[in-house]
């Protein structure tokens, strides 16, 4: 994969010493460890291998050849010399390439990384200049590239360094426009679409690597050679300074770690400073330690395979594998940028197809009117504050502001265009289908209007009203009971009410010969509405029923149905309930708050359908906090000024984190001190207290590490038994229905039995890949240890559910979460429970007033539920909130923020690592987009109106000094 890091001219000696003195070429000894590339580079007369003496000087700013730079190439000594494009191999590839000593793999990543940097010089390279104050862009298409090859990692302070394949690629600032003049690179583009680069190395790597006649298997964003495990991998990938800490780190200790793998450890340890061994030595070190570890170098063919020609193919596999990656993306997102497409296409290609067949693919797409994509924007390269608008946008505002024709004002924004001051945006597409799915709910909403015939008198319902009721709730009811649209929305904010204003309308509702019913999007939410004696069940159990009548039946004209939480419930999902339920007459109510965390899936149905019109009536007098304070912080939060919130908290507790730098050299954080610190919090509050308090952080890694400190805090560590538990692992179902995205030793869970064996609900482990087409998988039941492997074709099997495989201890007293449905048990998914019993072979737990006993002959769905993520912990409510909240993660933002402050009672703590950046991150708001978004003429204009800028400034933006 890609890292990247910048080279100041101050560093250029050093830099020197690190790239070009150090540059590895044990294993290759044709000059080729270090190159140029590209156009730049060969007008220069930079070609083949690297002088040192001139790659110094080129990164002191003298390139020769006469160069005289424009203004826009700083000379000072702070002055940007080049960007570090770093390509690091696949650790398995090193490990053959490096000791089982096959040099075309060297070669076959030297072309992967020069293949991606072509890419990048084509595309991607872009100039900046500025001319009377003010800057424009300009695609250049040339670059001038010193690429190094290096060898190892860097060492730990205890250990040799690790064999570590990867090339340093530093793109220097400057290349030439059109008129000859050598300018600074601009990095922007290459930046925003990096991770299409990294997608072409690792296709083109892939195909090199299959052509040798390797088999690979896939890991997350990479492969790894099918021959060397992951264990093995991890050997050679120093995480820690000790034989001790390294058996730690695989789950084991010196006592139960196998032989060889004891004797690997200590061969690798052998020597305590490793930068004063030989490379022979060093060779040596490595050849041993893989021996001792059990990596069979020669077990891989390595005679080529024949390939077909990939241009007679690659139209086929372009549009196959854009297919595929719409599919993917498209189920989580509406909208979908250029650099997403591209970037998944390339991959799920293998390197069977380019950059250029792909882009091919999508606009074939859009001439057939499967795809939609939105008119072009343009963004300022001066006035950041600009929003990206069209060009018609554009001219719309200079007439606004300046009072030029319409004609005067296109011909201005062209000549910005053509002169790089307006900057076209990369562009965002989606499905035709997606669009027409938006369309059938709007258009379901629309035709509703004013059509349930069963709406009570407003005057026959006020005996039935609650007289606590808030004005926000009396609203609500009056909206489910009297109001004659058949689809409408009730806008609760969070700890309004919602479940005291539902079961008022449920009885006044029956009271008048009427029915209401509810559905959610989540287990745990279906329960707590039953417990408030309210009919329901999930979103997903409807939809999934073979038959629908079951649940319509029982709906009609006189029947309310609540969609409870429908700001989680996506695009895909309502649409079908809504042709599911309109047809039988039953008013539908959507219950919800767009401000809390959106759905999973697509799209943003229920804000879209405010957005549009609908009828919806604000509970928004907030009950759940005790304290006028907090009320009135978790008010600004919904309201969309959540920076403003943080000083009403009652503590914001910063716990800087901790930087290193890895046997990579790549940056290193360290969050362990602010867990730490959130576990210290939990624990020092007495248990009944516990067990009302809430901790919330937004990713899962974070959630499991507090989680895990929690545990051990409260004495309880080495007191239980270690269980099997299974995780879900987040895939789409494109993902899942392709046998590359399985891994060895995944569980696999049947929704539905299959005619190849598969039972429903049975935890199958995957075994390996025997074909590109499927996996093989062997059952876990103890009954089953010599039943022969099952092949399964996964894109046969629309309902697989995958899980990975861990192991905690569970003791009598921890706090436990069902991360899965058990109707056999009576338990839903998020559903709370409290450990009782534990044995070497069962688990009892408490849920509620039942005690349930757990078989652990197979994994469990179980985690602890000390923390949560701001998504599961929607629709929770507790005493007292520990948020952690890092100012540096995508998962911090209003909305997270939001319902992160709003689940207590009576207490809130923030726990961050900078408290200076955290407003500018809880004010960030995640875009959940629609198909309809696409299809807006322009935006942007309503910022500009908005803002304090006068009419000079936004047109000095896009006008050239002559214009002025």
């Amino acid at each position: 994969m890609i890292s990247h890091s910048q080279i100041y001219r101050v560093r250029a000696a050093l830099a020197t010493h690190y790239y070009a003195d150090q540059a590895d070429d044990y294993y290759s000894r044709d000059g080729s460890a270090a190159t140029w590339q590209g156009e730049g580079a060969r007008r220069l007369g930079a070609v083949g291998a690297i002088d040192p003496a001139r790659f110094k000087a080129m990164l002191q700013g003298d390139f020769g050849h006469g160069i005289t730079a424009v203004q826009s190439v700083r000379k000072d000594a702070k002055a940007r010399a080049a960007l570090d494009l770093t390509f690091g191999a696949p650790k398995s590839i090193t490990l053959q390439a490096l000791i089982g000593g096959d040099d075309r793999l060297i070669q076959a990543n030297d072309d992967a990384v020069a293949t991606a940097l072509a890419y990048v010089e084509k595309h991607l390279a872009m100039g900046r200049r500025k001319e009377g104050g003010k800057s424009r862009v300009e695609h250049t298409g040339n670059l001038i590239i010193a690429k190094f090859r290096h060898e190892t990692a860097r060492p730990t302070e205890s250990a040799a360094p690790d064999p570590h394949l990867h090339v340093h690629a530093l793109l220097m600032n400057l290349t030439q426009r059109a008129d000859d003049q050598w300018i600074a690179l601009s990095n922007e583009q290459i930046f925003q679409l990096l991770r299409v680069t990294d997608s072409i190395y690792q296709a083109t790597l892939e195909r090199n690597v299959r052509a040798l006649g390797y088999a690979v298997r896939h890991e997350k964003n990479h492969i790894e050679l099918a021959h060397i495990s992951r264990q093995q991998i991890e050997f050679f990938s120093k995480r820690s300074t000790g034989i001790t800490a390294e058996l730690s780190a695989r789950g084991t200790s010196r006592d139960q770690a196998p032989h060889a793998l004891r004797q690997g450890i200590n061969l690798a340890h052998r020597q305590s400073k490793g930068q004063d061994m030989s490379r022979t030595a060093l060779h040596q070190t490595w050849k041993e330690a893989a021996a001792a570890i059990g990596i069979q170098f020669g077990q891989a063919g390595p005679q080529a395979q024949p390939q077909h020609e990939a241009d007679q193919s690659s139209p086929l596999v372009a549009q196959a594998s854009l297919t595929w990656a719409i599919s993917h993306l498209a189920e989580r997102e509406s909208v979908m940028p250029l650099a997403d497409l591209l970037q998944h296409a390339v991959r799920h290609a293998g390197g069977h197809t380019d950059v250029t067949s792909i882009q091919a693919a999508i606009q074939a797409q859009l001439e057939a009117g499967t795809l939609i994509r939105e008119a072009p924007h343009y963004r300022s390269t001066q006035d950041t504050q600009a929003a990206p608008m069209t060009r018609e946008g554009w001219a719309a505002e200079v007439v606004r502001l300046g009072g030029s024709s319409h004609e005067s004002a296109l011909q201005l924004v062209d000549q910005a265009i053509a002169q790089g001051r307006l900057l076209m945006e990369s562009p965002r597409y989606a499905t035709r289908q997606a669009h027409e799915a938006e369309s059938r709910i709007l258009a379901a909403e629309q035709t509703g209007r004013g059509t349930w015939q069963a709406a009570l008198p407003a005057q026959a319902i006020e005996p039935g009203l609650d007289t606590s009721l808030t004005a926000g709730q009396r609203e609500a009811v009056m909206l489910i009971t009297t109001d004659a649209d058949q689809i409408s929305g009730i806008q609760g904010l969070a700890g309004t009410g919602k479940s005291f204003a539902l079961q008022n309308a449920q009885t006044v509702l029956q009271q008048h010969s009427r029915t209401l019913v509810a559905l959610a999007p989540y287990g745990n939410m279906v329960r707590n509405l039953r417990n408030d004696g309210v009919q329901a069940n999930t979103v997903a159990s409807v939809l999934a029923a073979r038959d629908k009548r079951s649940f319509t039946d029982r709906l009609g004209p006189h029947t309310v149905v609540v969609i409870d939480e429908a700001g989680v419930v996506p695009v895909r999902q309502m649409d079908k309930l809504l042709a599911l339920i309109q047809p039988t007459g039953a008013k539908v109510v959507l219950l919800g708050d767009t401000a809390q965390t959106k759905a999973i899936e697509a799209g943003r149905a229920f804000a879209m359908m405010q957005e549009h019109g609908m009828k919806t009536v604000l509970m928004g007098d907030i009950q759940r906090q005790r304290s006028e304070r907090l009320r009135q912080a978790v008010q600004l939060a919904a309201t969309g000024q959540a920076s403003q919130s943080l000083p009403l908290l009652d503590q914001v507790l910063t716990i800087p984190d901790q930087f290193g730098v890895d046997e990579h050299g790549h940056k290193t954080r360290d969050s362990s001190g602010r867990y730490e610190a959130i576990a210290q919090a939990y624990v020092s509050l007495p248990e009944r207290e516990q067990a009302s308090t809430l901790v919330v952080t937004g990713t899962n890694a974070s959630c499991q590490a507090i989680n895990a400190r929690i545990h051990a805090l409260r004495g309880l560590e080495g007191k239980g038994q270690r269980f099997r538990l299974l995780a879900r692992h987040d895939t789409t179902r494109a993902q899942r229905s392709v046998a590359r995205y399985y891994t060895v030793g995944d569980i696999v869970v049947p929704e539905r039995d299959y005619q190849c064996g598969l039972k429903r609900g049975e935890r199958y482990r995957v075994t390996g890949m025997p074909q590109h087409d499927r996996i093989t998988v062997v059952p876990l039941r103890p009954d089953a240890a010599d039943q022969p492997p099952i092949d399964i074709i996964p894109r046969t099997m629309s309902r697989l559910s995958v899980y990975h495989l861990n192991e905690s201890e569970l003791s009598v007293g921890d706090q436990v979460r069902i991360t899965r449905n058990d109707a056999r048990h009576d338990l839903v998914n998020g559903q709370l429970a409290k450990v009782v019993e534990v044995q070497a072979d069962r688990i009892t737990i408490a849920a509620g007033n039942r005690h349930i006993t757990l078989p652990a002959d197979q994994p469990l769905h179980l985690d602890y539920a000390y923390t949560s993520t701001a998504h599961s912990a929607q629709g929770l409510t507790c005493d007292r909130v520990l948020y952690n909240a890092e100012s540096f993660s995508r998962t911090t933002a209003q909305d997270t923020y939001y319902v992160s402050i709003s689940r207590e009672r009576h207490a809130v703590t923030v726990f961050t690592d900078n408290a200076e950046k955290l407003p500018e991150q809880v004010d960030r708001q995640g875009y959940k987009g629609l198909a309809h978004d696409l299809m807006q003429f322009y935006v942007g204009s309503l910022a500009l109106q908005q803002d304090d800028r006068q009419p000079a400034t936004f047109l000095g933006a896009i006008s050239s000094p002559e214009i002025e």
